[in-house]
């Protein structure tokens, strides 16, 4: 899992934050696609502490999950956008983009990220604090993490702690109960990643899955979609066994011994209760069955 910390316009996102923005549109220069960034990933808004001005350095205001992108004209990008791009007419787009832009020129196109499940912070969060530098001269993003969401884990920890901004979160209930459910992703995500819990799952086999068995309030793990959560009392851990018949037994032990780790490691740094089903393209025995429900491990079959 991929997350970057952006160099943000301070009026765009205090429009976001005032109003208590849920879904936005964020808007770059450039139209060529990040290098490593997917859809479920998280986009840190990098910006000046204009409330207290204590610090010169940027911090983390906040975030977005990023849901796509797409590359468009200035006039259709707030013809389809408006105010979801930050700014109350298409005058003061133009003039946000104006003093961005590097040439004279203003651009033919730029690239519109959609994101959603947006959060902001009480107070910045610091990368230098966490031990992380960042260029003072940054002009648009850095990567927080390629990979394994260590640092992004540590970014929402901090932020746990500090709280969320009280304004954006009284106009927006969800606030607080979509950070959490964040939160709890990237606890899951990062316990797997330290486990070498690396399965891929086929697209086929985990659109299939997505469509028949996830809520509109769900979040999957990671990109190798090996498993997702539907929010609720009690939260479902649902977790994709894909495996060909030749191995499928060897698999499965392999696969309790992970199962095992995976729940001990939860019940340490998790609160909140997680059950866990497994949804398999093989059919287990009575016995395999059996030894699932006695760690308390509900079991189904979908083919594929």
């Amino acid at each position: 899992m991929a997350a970057i910390a952006y160099v943000t316009d301070e009026k765009m996102i205090e429009y976001h934050r005032v109003n208590g923005s849920n879904s936005i549109v964020f808007w770059r220069l450039s139209t060529k696609n990040f290098s490593d960034f997917n859809i479920g990933d998280l986009l840190f808004f990098l910006s000046r502490d204009n409330a207290t001005k204590t610090r010169k350095e940027k911090g983390l205001v906040g975030y977005g999950r990023f849901m796509g992108s797409s590359s468009m004209s200035i006039s259709t990008m707030w013809r389809k956008h408006k105010t979801k791009t930050g700014y109350i007419s298409k005058k003061d787009l133009y003039e946000a983009i104006d003093k961005s832009k590097k040439i004279k020129e203003m651009p033919e196109k730029i690239n519109c990220l959609v994101l959603d499940r947006v959060v902001f912070f009480r107070s910045p969060i610091y990368l230098s604090d966490l031990g992380y530098e960042i260029p003072s001269n940054l002009e648009s993003f850095t990567y927080v993490d390629k990979h394994e969401g260590k640092q992004t884990l540590r970014i929402l920890e901090e932020a746990q702690k500090i709280g969320l901004d009280l304004w954006s979160s009284i106009q927006s209930e969800a606030d607080e109960s979509s950070f959490n459910q964040q939160l709890m992703q990237y606890k899951i995500a990062t316990i797997m990643e330290s486990l070498g819990i690396e399965d891929e799952i086929t697209k086929q086999y985990y659109k299939k899955i997505d469509k028949k068995h996830s809520i509109d309030n769900h979040l999957w793990i990671n990109n190798r979609h090996i498993g997702f959560i539907n929010f609720g009392k009690p939260n479902i851990l649902y977790y994709l066994f894909q495996t060909n018949i030749r191995d499928s037994t060897e698999n499965y032990y392999r696969m309790i011994g992970q199962l095992v780790c995976l729940m001990l490691n939860v019940e340490q740094t998790i609160k909140e209760k997680i059950k866990i089903i497994v949804v398999s393209n093989r059919e287990f025995s009575d016995s395999q069955i059996e030894m699932l429900n006695k760690i308390g491990i509900n079991y189904l079959y979908e083919k594929e």
